[in-house]
């Protein structure tokens, strides 16, 4: 029973695209605590941290992680890493360095227990979720405003409606004819 509780497969928020290899997904850790949790009981699973290696000019860490379930005879190690950027990023953090290389550990161990396996097998891979956000579109009354007004109001204009950010709930963008008249403006 334990085992498929382990399997049923995760929310949809929990995957996201891997932040360096676009063509995977990775799972966010917090899932996998949490199906431990749900699954094994708060307090009943363990883990030990044991610092492998750490290298503070390029903020690499390395961590062993042993995860156990007494009452079950549960036991798996694994390895971890994260680059933290290394004492010369602005960024640097060795404490969330060895957080990101636990949490790295963490997952490897649950996708032996089968937590995500579905993104494992590449079913959850690139499923792409419908953008409901309610779009306002430049009309061709707007557009001309914005050219009688000169050089910057259609850049302003151009920048505003690019489709891509949320303003007051609503995406704003402009048809492929009207970029091109707001371009061809610009170059007059």
């Amino acid at each position: 029973m334990k085992l498929e509780d382990l399997k049923k497969p995760l929310p949809a928020e929990a995957v996201k695209p891997h932040p360096t290899k676009t063509y995977l997904s990775s799972i966010k850790a917090i899932y996998v605590t949490e199906r431990f949790n749900d699954v094994f009981g708060i307090g009943k699973w363990t883990q030990k941290v044991e610092d492998i290696s750490h290298n503070k000019d390029n903020g690499m860490v390395v961590v062993k992680v042993t995860f156990e379930v007494p009452e079950l005879n549960i036991y798996y190690e694994s390895f971890g890493g994260n680059d933290n950027g290394g004492s010369n990023s602005k960024n640097f953090d060795l404490g969330d360095a060895y957080k990101g290389a636990t949490t790295d550990a963490l997952t490897k161990i649950g996708s032996y227990l089968g937590v995500g396996i579905d993104v494992f097998k590449g079913k959850n891979n690139n499923k792409k979720v419908k953008d409901e956000t309610p779009v306002k579109w430049l009309t061709d009354n707007q557009a001309q405003q914005a050219i009688d007004k000169g050089v910057d109001t259609i850049n302003q204009t151009i920048e505003y409606y690019d489709g891509k950010t949320v303003r007051g709930g609503f995406k704003y963008c402009m048809s492929k004819k009207l970029k091109i008249v707001l371009e061809t403006a610009l170059k007059v």
